[in-house]
């Protein structure tokens, strides 16, 4: 992040930015990328283009500076003279002339086919979409990597603020023992459905209806599924692999996560060290925990230098902390920023060619369990919804028991019987085998 500013500003023109998505994310980078010298939104796709009008103008976009257009040519006209073009179609953003784009659709199915053309149309790719790294992102990185461009993590979500910190520890020299964020886990959601998922935040309708609330999206942070997800990606990313199937998930404030996430030899509950995991914000009671890390991420590292274990002990409770026996730290942020921050990762693209994260390797899946028994007939669909939640295990363990990958299974019909919790096995389902990120993960599975 270290002089970005001033390389931006040294640019005879600014970087042009296609976003695909005009949502709360979307929004928010928007609004911050109209305030930064040297880059600017040129186009917006959304398939509400008024949705996306009003976007700009919120920015700060006078209205005769925005132009509905139709097609990537039109768009080029549109920019060419000074305006921002609005167009109803993000493969029309991943082929109008922008040097980055930032896929923000939070729909894996759009965001593997928008991720791939904005590559193979040389473009850098920011993916907001995490749920596509979790099951494709290698090979967009690889592709990204082949053309001589950019397949980068959001900076300002979870995962790449997790990358930052892990890469940050292991620069200056700390052994990583655990990664991740905090979540509002509790078991007994992991049922739950879009529904009565307000009831069960305690949003009224009220503050939902003035929002524009999705009580999918929303069940998906709450089911386990979004925790999963953004922990395989920052797996994928860092080579840190989960513990054990679906992650630990203890309850935790801060001062503790380095007592509790530490090997079991040392009275912690890790079998192994180099993981991710979560601390849920919730106790088991569905109590708040005092001193949570729910909206930041953290990393727990030791050292067997004694010097600084002695100076790491003398410093805790002054922004860090360290475990009772002094062998272990834990490092924290205590917030991110969704969108507000994801200029950075533009900005790193566009001048550096490097990501602010990516999911390269593959050592951790995304799998499905069902939510309740499903039934020969029955139609999976994705995460949030009612027949399914996501659980994060290692990609060998998946490969050996068969287990089809989350974004695979929407739109899916069960051919077998799964027991509610059960794992959805190949075996189990008919899949979608017209789907884009289906053929995409088959051309991972024979490239990589």
């Amino acid at each position: 992040m270290l002089n970005i500013p001033s390389q931006l500003q040294s640019r005879d023109d600014p970087v042009r930015v296609g976003v695909i998505g005009s949502g709360l994310f979307g929004t928010n980078l928007i609004d911050q990328l109209e305030r930064v010298d040297g880059m600017t939104t040129a186009v917006v796709a959304d398939i509400d283009t008024g949705k996306a009008v009003n976007t700009l103008r919120g920015a700060g976009v006078p209205d005769e500076e925005i132009s509905v257009v139709d097609g990537p040519d039109a768009a080029d006209d549109t920019v060419k003279d000074g305006e921002r073009a609005v167009v109803a179609d993000g493969m029309e953003c991943c082929r109008a002339d922008v040097e980055v784009v930032v896929e923000a659709t939070g729909i894996p199915e759009a965001g593997a086919r928008h991720g791939y053309t904005a590559i193979t149309e040389g473009k850098h790719v920011v993916m907001v979409t995490v749920e596509a790294d979790t099951v494709v992102g290698p090979i967009l990185a690889h592709l990204a990597e082949n053309r001589g461009v950019t397949y980068s993590m959001a900076y300002g979500d979870q995962p790449s603020v997790i990358c930052e910190l892990y890469d940050w520890a292991e620069t200056v020299g700390l052994d990583v023992v655990a990664a991740g964020k905090g979540n509002p886990y509790l078991e007994e959601n992991a049922h739950g459905t879009p529904d009565d998922v307000w009831d069960r935040i305690g949003f009224d309708e009220e503050f939902v209806a003035e929002h524009g609330l999705n009580p999918r999206m929303y069940n998906s942070f709450y089911d386990g599924t979004k925790v999963a997800v953004e922990m395989c990606a920052v797996a994928n990313a860092t080579g840190l692999e989960p513990d054990v199937p679906g992650m630990h998930l203890p309850p935790a404030e801060i001062p503790e996560i380095p007592e509790v996430l530490r090997p079991e030899s040392d009275g912690g509950i890790l079998r192994n060290t180099g993981v991710v995991d979560t601390v849920s914000s919730l106790d088991r009671d569905g109590s708040e925990v005092g001193f949570d890390v729910g909206f930041g991420v953290f990393v727990v590292t030791s050292t067997p230098t004694e010097r600084v274990q002695e100076y790491f002990e003398q410093y805790s409770g002054s922004g860090l902390y360290t475990a009772s026996d002094g062998k272990y730290q834990v490092f924290y942020r205590p917030y991110h920023l969704p969108g507000i921050e994801t200029g950075v990762s533009v900005a790193s693209a566009a001048i550096r060619n490097e990501p602010t994260g990516v999911a390269d390797s593959h050592v951790a899946e995304v799998v499905g369990a069902a939510k309740r028994d499903l039934e020969p007939g029955d139609e999976i669909d994705g995460g949030g919804g009612y027949t399914v939640y996501g659980r994060i295990e290692s990609a060998d363990d998946a490969e050996a028991e068969n287990h089809v990958p989350l974004e695979l299974l929407d739109g899916a019909e069960v051919v077998g019987s799964v027991a509610t919790d059960e794992v959805v096995t190949y075996d189990d389902v008919e899949l979608d085998a017209d789907s884009f990120v289906y053929h995409l993960r088959r051309l991972q599975e024979e490239t990589l």
